[in-house]
């Protein structure tokens, strides 16, 4: 971890395309920022642009990257017919040196750890300091969720400390509950009157909204929350968190990162599976498919969301009827392959293409979290109790997570067409759409769980992977969602991997406190992270 703690400041500014004044009215040169010269306002979206697309699945210029292993395990995506066999991902083969996150997360931190120090104890520059502590919280929950106990508290230190020990990972996820606490606090402090300098078109992702800001690290708190239901010494603490939310409000609108893309500098997820500026078809749209898994859902509850997650057979983004989608749909039109196979079908055709409702066009914003997410997780946690009303109360939620899907997706061309949609299809009697009033807490969070990871393909491929290791049973050897083993004959695990190894440089940098923690005997089939059962 050495050269991530040397390295503040210097991740503040990417290549990306931002509005036309944007880079132009800064006094400095953005392209090379040092601790001095990086301001809060330097440094705001240079940290949402890499969070988002390190959350969206990109971490380069092409659109599966990050959690494209996710995205495949999850029965979202597969690999095209034609390539070479991608056993590495079909038969769970993990080590020290992929996949990885550990530097990229860290990476962000460093940044956002500057930005916190020089905006801490200023009122002014208080919902700067806010901004940092509530992206600080998602990036450390983010490497709690991969790898469990990781260096927190001495952390990001720099030359005071290069050898940081692993703090614990439920102590830091309670950390990271005050953490947004105190910022929800001070966010709200400074509504009206307004003492604290706004964020203006430095925040790329909510345009110095701080309400919205509030509800943002509001919803973030529920999920932490939410993910250690299982930890049973933490049911009070975990009860009182979440009933004082409530007063609060969460995420009503998606959280969407823009700095301006255009045409010539697209958004990076358009980048990989859309088209060129030349006009030809880049280079993950060729690679990546369909997931019969998810098909197969879409198919089997009548979703004609299925044509927007995915394109028929044989339609890519350069063909003109791509954005053209009819409904009803033809669902035989659409195809994939299960995890472990990559098999042509049986008309000789590829997999279906990722569709237009996740690759829009080259200025679409890069998702950081969906509204549907935030209407998902208050109809568990309502399920659960944790809020007031029952499954009457989380009816409507509910059906709003479906909505706010449809609406992002943009079913039927019109944000009145995407209501009517999910309407006729939330109000089918049907497994894992219908929720009736009378069913079991268990019963109806797993419709809950099932129609978020619907909801999420291609978007948010970590989140499925979380539900499903969090609600993982030994006993049936399943989770929510429920997805197959991968179908390949060389693989030999009976589940996909329940977190990552530490990094290479860990053993070799910070060998003390990557022993301490671990690191020499971790298996990562069977060393579950601390909200597992």
């Amino acid at each position: 971890m050495k050269k991530v703690l040397i390295g503040l400041g210097i991740i503040a500014i990417t290549n990306w395309g931002c509005k036309k004044d944007f880079l132009t009215s800064l006094a400095n040169n953005p392209n090379s920022p040092t601790t001095s010269v990086a301001t809060p306002q330097l440094l705001l979206p240079g940290a949402l642009y890499n969070l988002s697309q390190l959350l969206n699945g990109v971490t380069g210029t092409t659109g599966a990257a990050a959690y494209d292993r996710q995205a495949a395990w999850l029965g979202y995506w597969n690999y095209q017919p034609g390539y070479s066999f991608n056993s590495t991902v079909q038969d769970y083969v993990m080590n020290s040196g992929a996949p990885q996150l550990w530097d990229n997360y860290y990476g962000i931190l460093a940044n956002l750890n500057v930005m916190a120090q020089k905006t801490a104890g200023d009122p002014k520059q208080s919902n700067y300091y806010d901004i940092a502590n509530v992206l600080e919280a998602v990036c450390f929950q983010n490497l709690v969720d991969l790898y469990n106990n990781i260096p927190y508290s001495q952390a990001l230190q720099g030359q005071g400390n290069f050898y940081p020990n692993y703090d614990d990972a439920s102590s830091i996820y309670d950390s990271l509950t005050v953490k947004l606490d105190k910022a929800i606090t001070d966010i709200k402090a400074n509504l009206n009157p307004a003492d604290a300098v706004l964020p203006t078109t430095d925040d790329i992702m909510f345009g110095g909204d701080m309400q919205t800001w509030m509800q943002f690290a509001n919803t973030v708190k529920l999920r932490l929350l939410l993910r250690e239901t299982n930890v049973a010494a933490k049911q009070s603490y975990i009860s009182s968190e979440i009933s004082g939310t409530a007063s609060d409000g969460y995420l009503q609108t998606d959280a969407l990162v823009n700095p301006g893309y255009t045409s010539a500098q697209p958004n990076n997820f358009y980048g990989g599976f859309g088209v060129s500026p030349s006009g030809s078809l880049n280079s993950d749209a060729s690679y990546i498919g369909a997931n019969e898994t998810a098909i197969d859902f879409y198919k089997n509850t009548n979703d004609s969301r299925l044509g927007y997650f995915y394109s028929p057979k044989n339609i890519t983004a350069t063909d003109p009827s791509y954005n053209n989608v009819t409904l009803p749909l033809n669902f035989s039109d659409y195809w994939g392959n299960y995890l472990g196979k990559q098999s042509a079908n049986p008309d000789g055709t590829g997999s279906s293409n990722i569709g237009s409702g996740i690759v829009k066009d080259p200025t679409q914003g890069t998702v950081m979290m969906l509204a549907a997410e935030s209407y998902f997780l208050q109809a568990e946690a309502t399920v659960l109790g944790y809020l007031p009303g029952g499954a009457a109360a989380a009816l409507p939620l509910y059906q709003q997570g479906i909505t706010k899907s449809y609406e992002y997706l943009n079913v039927g061309g019109s944000a009145s067409a995407a209501d009517a949609q999910a309407a006729i299809y939330y109000g089918q009697n049907i497994g894992f759409v219908a929720f009736p009033l009378t069913a079991t807490a268990d019963s109806l969070v797993h419709t809950i769980i099932e129609q978020k990871w619907a909801a999420l393909n291609g978007i948010n491929n970590v989140e499925a992977y979380n539900d499903w290791r969090q609600t993982y049973s030994a006993a049936t050897n399943m989770g929510y969602p429920i997805v197959p083993v991968s179908a390949d004959a060389a693989n030999t695990f009976p589940h996909m991997p329940f977190r990552y190894f530490y990094p290479d440089e860990e053993q070799t940098n910070n060998n003390a406190a990557w022993a301490a923690a671990g690191g020499a005997t971790t298996n990562v089939f069977t060393d579950k992270i601390f909200w597992m059962k």
